[in-house]
């Protein structure tokens, strides 16, 4: 009789044991995507350790990104921000900015686990737990002893850039090779184009505050008239957006302006400085650069400050990542 008590007690044991283990994990299926919302990218900087960067990107790309797309993020990149024509304001920190889509501002709420997931959240609803959730945790962790602030996290709405053939029709004319430029008849500017010279990439972030409720006709004129004659150069457009004023973001609304933030990529450093001081002399001075010129003044009519950083780095793109499921099953549980 005793070990039949005992026994009792082991097989209860043993199944509120389960019991407890199997409500320690979550396993998730998903519902279709909401669609209609608008898209929101965050925007967070952060200052690190001196020489910490490479570690932060190594956690962020390897352990964090891989969990945080699978919730339904999208990863643009994390880049280091440098200082080609100042000295930093930090020098015994690095600094960076990172920037990750998602479908909306619930769907960055649905992300986190904390009290910012307001009614949607946390992530494992998203995506359950496992051992790509434990490698999240072990980023994060990781990170943060890099990591000594940070200027904050700022929600941006607008347009990504896309990545399309633009046809420039050429406009047919001869023309006769001249010593200089200037000698050129009736200020024509003709060019040919030298070899591609390889180099370290970098991106340029500009900051504007705008005219307000002018961002979609400042993006029309960007997009329409700016763009192209640049693309034709050699930049890479990545996006421009406006300052959304939403909750869990020190971003303050103002009613004299909006605040605008347009990303590209260059070549290089110098390819920027080449693009800035003489862009003609790189495209042509054809009807493609009268209208670039043409938005240049009327963006700058809607412009009341205007300033940049220099960022290091690749864009993450849309890499593909194999993230295998654990060997169990599961049955929903009421």
């Amino acid at each position: 009789m005793k070990y039949r008590t005992q026994s009792v007690v082991i097989f209860l044991f043993a199944a509120l044991g389960c019991s407890y283990l199997s409500a320690q994990v979550q396993a998730v299926r998903n519902d279709v995507p909401r669609i209609g919302q608008q898209e929101v990218l965050m925007m967070r900087h952060a200052y690190l350790d001196k020489g910490g960067y490479d570690y932060w990107y190594e956690q962020s790309s390897q352990n964090v990104w891989p969990w945080f797309e699978r919730l339904g993020a999208r990863m643009l990149g994390d880049f280091q921000i440098i200082y080609p024509e100042s000295t930093s304001p930090n020098p015994d920190q690095d600094e960076a900015i990172r920037f990750a889509r998602y479908a909306s501002y619930e769907h960055w709420q649905a992300t986190r686990a904390n009290d910012s997931s307001g009614s949607t959240g946390g992530s494992n609803r998203l995506a359950g737990d496992g051992e790509l959730f434990t490698a999240n945790n072990e980023g994060l962790t990781n990170r943060g002893r890099v990591r000594q602030g940070s200027r904050g996290g700022f929600f941006l709405k607008g347009h990504m850039a896309t990545e399309r053939p633009i046809y420039m029709p050429g406009l047919g004319e001869n023309y006769q090779q001249t010593n200089t430029r200037e000698s050129a008849e009736n200020g024509t500017i003709a060019v040919r184009s030298d070899r591609s010279e390889p180099r370290e990439q970098i991106l340029v972030l500009e900051y504007r505050k705008v005219q307000k409720g002018s961002f979609e006709e400042l993006y029309a004129l960007t997009n329409e008239l700016y763009w192209p004659y640049l693309e034709k150069i050699g930049v890479r457009p990545v996006g421009q957006w406006q300052v959304a004023y939403l909750p869990n973001s020190p971003a303050v609304e103002s009613a004299d302006f909006d605040e605008v933030y347009t990303l590209a990529r260059y070549a290089s450093y110098e390819h920027y400085v080449a693009v800035r001081d003489d862009a003609v002399g790189m495209g042509g001075n054809g009807p493609d650069y009268v209208a670039m010129e043409k938005a240049t003044y009327q963006i700058a009519h809607f412009t009341q400050e205007h300033s940049r950083e220099f960022l290091r780095g690749d864009l993450w793109g849309n890499q593909p990542h194999y993230t295998p499921a654990m060997d169990e099953s599961h049955r929903v549980q009421n």
